[in-house]
Formats: structure tokens, C-alpha cells, sequence
């Protein structure tokens, strides 16, 4: 086995939250996941992480249960013309080279150098709070602008973004808006370009996006206060996979319980488990938003994102959910920004 795959190999009974963290880790996000006999058994990819975890499985369970296990292989040498076609047919990041015993002898990936491919979205940045929970911190600044380790929150959403292949920014802007439409500009020394939304008055934090003219694209819709590495394109790609009207990133949150929980039937103990550990999904503030969304938007003067989606709910509209394993952290709140406040 070549020494660059030795990186990718999981064993099958590694439990999702180690898997994460080394998933997280790999430049090229894939592992090979192998029995205690080192023959392998499939892939693994944060896709097949989030589609588990939106089955309800556990952090705990082991990633033999969320396994790809029809992976597309080969048993014979591949050359670069062979590699990039079927990486591109298929739309997978990685082809393993098993051989007859079943053992990993190479993993083949993308062998073209090509810069990063562009994403045809925009993407709005609603700038227009007044972020009331963080005075005195905002009472001259707004909260967008608030510094990160010296860096604005917003400068840093769209950097991350641009850094995937985002390129067109729409940033709505009340609340001391002009300072942030001077600190940004236009967007063109950040290689990139900046349209914005004045609202006259707060429209909400779903508002602004009936201002948007020309939205003919699936539009991604991000709160100004949100800093993640979540992958904008799989996030895409599950929402038109899925025919869904709204995309919402959803961060995995967990928590164990400190006491042993006790499982009884008509007052008779069945089962005692000690300090269980669940995990759950709240919503994390990033969106996808199909242009079909605009003919609900004209009867609202103000619109919050939370009430738009529950008056879809109610109309029976597709809504789906994207599971954020990313790094993610919500500086809307006032122990996140002070704690990296001017760092």
C-alpha cells in the first residue's frame, strides 16, 4: 500500500465522531473504510455522513453503518485520461485500486491541476440587524463589522466563500449600513463583486431577498453573523438533488446527560444506560433558496426567515435539511465575539 492513502484508511468500527475529525482533517475528503482483516469494504465521505446522520443515526454508532459499500473500483491500472473520466461521470472524488484478496493497493484522485471551480450562485449577506444582543459592542458599530482575530465577520464570510468559487455577493444593509458599504466598496479588492441591498426600513431577516432583480439561480442566503467552512457546493447540489424550495444548514449539536437514564415498562425496570449521549440539529443560519420562492414573497413587508419557512411548512412545500459538520460558530452572541474580539 502506497504511504499517501495510508491517511485515508478508517477500520469499521471507528466510531462518526472520530471519523469527522479526521474527515475534517484530509485535504481530499474521502476515506476507505476497512474490517479488522484490512479488506475493504467502501467509501465514506461527509455525504455519507450527513445522509446518516439525517437518518437519526449516532455520533456513537460506527461508520460500518453509514459506509458506501457500493463504490465504483477498479483491479487494473489506470492512466490520467481513464481517472478524470470516470471522476467526472460519476461525480466522485476518489476511484480505489483494490486487488484480488480485496486489499487497497492505491487510491486514484483528481490528476488535473485546474483552479478552483467557479460557482455560478450568488450568494446574500443579510447586514441589516442592529444586533441589539451585543450592545454596547454595536452601539457605533454594526455587528458585521465587528473584528475576528483583527478581520470583520464579514470580510471573512466572503472570503471563505470566495476561497469555494463564489464570486457574486449581494449584502443587504440598514443599521449604520454606509460604513459597511464603505469598508467593503464595490468588492473589487477582494477579486470579487459586491451589490447592495438599502433597505429603508428592517425588512427582516428574509426581507431584503424580494429586492433582489434578475433571481433566476438558486441563491444562497447567509446571516452576517455566521463563520463556517461549510461545503457551499455539496450543499447545492443536496438542494437541487432533492427539488427542495428551501435548503436550511442545519449545525449537529450534541449532548450527553450526566446521569444514567433508566427505561422502565409499567414501573418495572428494563434497562439501565449509563450517561447517554444524543445529538440533534439546530438551525445554523446558512440557506439555499430556489427562485420559485419569490412569488411567496410579495405579501410580506416584513418577512424573518424562521416565519417564512413555517408559513411554507404549512403550505405543504419541500423543505429540506443539510447537516453541518463543519467547523461553525455563531458571533451573534456576545461570549463568541468578546472572546475573539480584536485578537
Amino acid at each position: 500500500m502506497k504511504k499517501k492513502i495510508n491517511k485515508h484508511i478508517l477500520k469499521s468500527n471507528t466510531t462518526v465522531k472520530k471519523a469527522l475529525k479526521k474527515l475534517n482533517s484530509l485535504e481530499n475528503k474521502f476515506c476507505l473504510v476497512v474490517n479488522e482483516k484490512k479488506k475493504f469494504i467502501g467509501t465514506l465521505t461527509d455525504g455519507d455522513l450527513r445522509r446518516g446522520l439525517l437518518k437519526n443515526l449516532n455520533v456513537n454508532d460506527s461508520v460500518n453503518k453509514f459506509v458506501f459499500k457500493k463504490s465504483i473500483i477498479t483491479k487494473i491500472e489506470l492512466n490520467k485520461q481513464k481517472i478524470n473520466y470516470i471522476l467526472s461521470r460519476h461525480s466522485i472524488n476518489c476511484i480505489p485500486y483494490i486487488n484480488s484478496k480485496n486489499e487497497i493497493v492505491d487510491v486514484y484522485t483528481d490528476q488535473q491541476n485546474e483552479e478552483i471551480e467557479k460557482i455560478k450562485n450568488s450568494m446574500l449577506i443579510m447586514a441589516g440587524g442592529k444586533g441589539l444582543r451585543l450592545r454596547p459592542l454595536t452601539n457605533k458599530i454594526p455587528k458585521p463589522l465587528l473584528l475576528v482575530n483583527n478581520k470583520p465577520i464579514i470580510e471573512r464570510i466572503i472570503l471563505i466563500a470566495k476561497k469555494q468559487g463564489l464570486s457574486k455577493f449581494y449584502i443587504s444593509i440598514n443599521y449604520l449600513g454606509h460604513k459597511i458599504k464603505n469598508f467593503l466598496g464595490d468588492g473589487m479588492k477582494y477579486g470579487v463583486k459586491i451589490n447592495y441591498i438599502e433597505e429603508k426600513k428592517p425588512l427582516g431577516t428574509a426581507g431584503a431577498i424580494n429586492l433582489i432583480k434578475n433571481f433566476k439561480n438558486n441563491l444562497i442566503v447567509s446571516n452576517a453573523d455566521i463563520i463556517s467552512n461549510i461545503n457551499f457546493k455539496e450543499m447545492i447540489k443536496s438542494h437541487i438533488k432533492n427539488k427542495s424550495l428551501i435548503t436550511i444548514s442545519a449545525k449537529i449539536f450534541y449532548e450527553k446527560n450526566n446521569y444514567g437514564r433508566l427505561i422502565t415498562n409499567a414501573g418495572r425496570l428494563k434497562k439501565v444506560i449509563e450517561k447517554p449521549e444524543n445529538n440533534f440539529l439546530i438551525n445554523a443560519g446558512i440557506y439555499v433558496l430556489n427562485p420559485k420562492i419569490k412569488k411567496y414573497l410579495g405579501r410580506f413587508e416584513h418577512l424573518d426567515m424562521t416565519d417564512l419557512i413555517n408559513f411554507l411548512i404549512k403550505k405543504k412545500k419541500k423543505i429540506n435539511v443539510f447537516p453541518l459538520h463543519e467547523k461553525w460558530l455563531d458571533y451573534g452572541l456576545k461570549k463568541n465575539i468578546i472572546k475573539y474580539l480584536n485578537k
